[in-house]
């Protein structure tokens, strides 16, 4: 307490919290069991029927939850935004208290911090496993493509000025580029260059079709992280954690966010699936997309997956772990795979050492 009498939220340590969290005599419901799961932002505690996700007092980049207020904030923006797709799934916002100097779930007591509770999903179920096991129902899969597919058609467009728009897409493959190039991750260089050169002069040379799609309300607020493992295949499919803490990360082309996807079910191992999840889309909305825009899109977003790869490599868990030089590595390939079939003349282009 301070010398107020007041409690000191931010005296409450995080692995205090995690301990309490972990003890499955903690919970209302008495669960047999707890797991315990941590990602770069929040640590994950499943009971055999609920998921409990408290997120990590950390700063990364532009991402803040080192005050209790924006954890706070951030599970609110979570359980609102993913009503959408995902509407039964997620439970609400639960308050963790401190009670006589005990943690609890009490309604009585001070709120130290907060939780998104969750129905928990059978792992069994999700894109990722079934494309790892090979047990994609075909049926299902075209229900999950339908229900992104409706999503992104009833969504309102988002009101942009076109320079605006191609702009920040050059910015963004730029700072991503720069990171690659960092010496200490010893990705190819040559590469790199040629690779951002290809996106870049798609971008540029091709203004009309990135204008053209804001014309026609093709970029919204989409998922904003759309990946195989958040994807459940079953007869009324969720799709579940979309991006609460960026809107302006979650305002995208539709194209681009189906080629994000489209990019970690091929480095997962099946190019088909994101075929599918295109043209479902495509034949529900009547938005023919361009083969060279999906591929400039699957490009730029492999080259994204790479620098999530090397992120990896600045944690010292994670900092000689030859898996993630691997991944970097596999999907700078398939960044470079896609840049190619870009149909460009580049062949009197300068080389650009300079970034």
């Amino acid at each position: 307490m301070n010398q107020h009498g007041q409690i000191n939220l931010e005296t409450i340590s995080t692995s205090r919290k995690v301990a309490f969290l972990e003890d499955r005599k903690n919970y209302p419901e008495n669960p047999a069991r707890i797991e315990t799961k941590e990602t770069h932002m929040s640590y994950l505690f499943l009971t055999p029927l609920f998921v409990y996700k408290l997120k990590k007092p950390v700063k990364v980049n532009t991402i803040d939850f080192t005050t209790p207020d924006a954890r706070k904030f951030n599970c609110n923006e979570e359980v609102r935004l993913n009503k959408s797709l995902a509407p039964d799934v997620y439970i609400g916002v639960v308050a963790l208290k401190l009670k006589n100097d005990q943690l609890c779930f009490d309604a009585e007591g001070v709120t130290i911090d907060w939780l998104v509770k969750m129905q928990r999903l059978d792992e069994n179920s999700m894109l990722d496993r079934a494309i790892a096991m090979d047990t994609i129902d075909p049926e299902l899969l075209e229900k999950a493509a339908v229900k992104l597919a409706l999503f992104y058609k009833e969504a309102p467009a988002v009101d942009m000025d076109p320079k605006e728009y191609r702009k920040k897409l050059e910015e963004r493959i730029t700072i991503n580029h720069r990171e690659l190039m960092d010496p200490d991750f010893e990705l190819p260089k040559d590469l790199l260059r040629k690779v951002y050169k290809r996106q870049l002069l798609f971008l540029n040379s091709k203004a009309g079709i990135f204008d053209q799609r804001l014309k026609e309300g093709r970029v919204i607020e989409a998922h904003g992280d759309l990946k195989p493992e958040h994807i459940c295949l079953r007869k009324d499919p969720v799709i579940i954690d979309r991006l609460e803490f960026s809107k302006e990360l979650r305002i995208q082309d539709c194209a681009q966010e189906l080629a994000f996807l489209a990019v970690e079910c091929e480095l997962q191992g099946s190019e088909e699936t994101g075929a599918i999840f295109f043209g479902k889309y495509e034949e529900l909305t009547n938005d023919y997309i361009p083969v060279s825009l999906k591929n400039f899109y699957k490009s730029k977003q492999a080259a994204l997956r790479t620098k999530f790869a090397i992120w990896h490599l600045k944690e010292p868990q994670y900092r000689e772990d030859e898996k993630w030089i691997k991944k970097a590595h596999k999907s700078l390939a398939l960044s470079k795979k896609y840049a190619e079939l870009l149909n460009l003349n580049m062949a009197n282009e300068p080389e650009n050492n300079n970034v």
